[in-house]
């Protein structure tokens, strides 16, 4: 694991999260990525050269330890799938992904969607036709290196929730300047 990315992965609890409506994005470009209805993966191929995934972390947990919204975003789940990934640009950090995959009563646990490895779940996920996405929410974070942005949604495919936050590393195309030459 990039060293350098281990205190961003303490900030995924402290992230205070709000509604888009309430939100105030300081440009249009913040606002397009933040709120990004499809792959984010597939945006940030757009960047690139090589996308990589690297899995930090994916195991099972109960989710005794979760927030109240995230229990009722998640439908109240016994157990969930912790799957946290560092998503990166041509071999620089990006992002850092956490999906929280609830274990649902009829939940198949052979599922691909259960074994991704180092597949991004923006390109499992949208290859499906019946994927949505609810419950967006955003924030600014401040850290020691500065103002960094995150995301958080909930995806539905096959009937299967899933909560999907998204820190942005600074490193990420979303802070380089709009007519940066």
């Amino acid at each position: 694991m990039h060293q350098s990315v281990s205190p961003y992965l303490s900030l995924l609890n402290q992230i205070i999260w709000q509604e888009c409506e309430n939100f105030y994005f300081p440009t249009p470009k913040i606002r397009y990525w933040l709120q990004e209805p499809g792959s984010l993966s597939q945006l940030m191929k757009n960047y690139c050269q090589t996308l990589s995934v690297e899995v930090l972390r994916h195991d099972w947990e109960k989710t005794s330890w979760l927030s109240a919204q995230e229990q009722d975003l998640l439908d109240s789940p016994q157990r969930c799938l912790i799957r946290q990934v560092l998503l990166s640009g041509d071999e620089t950090p990006w992002v850092i992904g956490h999906t929280l995959i609830p274990q649902l009563e009829q939940s198949d646990l052979s599922n691909p969607i259960f074994q991704l490895g180092a597949t991004s779940l923006g390109d499992f996920v949208f290859q499906s036709e019946d994927v949505q996405r609810d419950a967006l929410q955003v924030a600014k974070v401040d850290t020691e290196d500065g103002v960094l942005w995150a995301r958080r949604s909930r995806l539905w495919m096959a009937n299967q929730p899933m909560l999907v936050t998204e820190l942005f590393l600074p490193d990420a195309p979303v802070y380089v300047k709009e007519n940066k030459e």
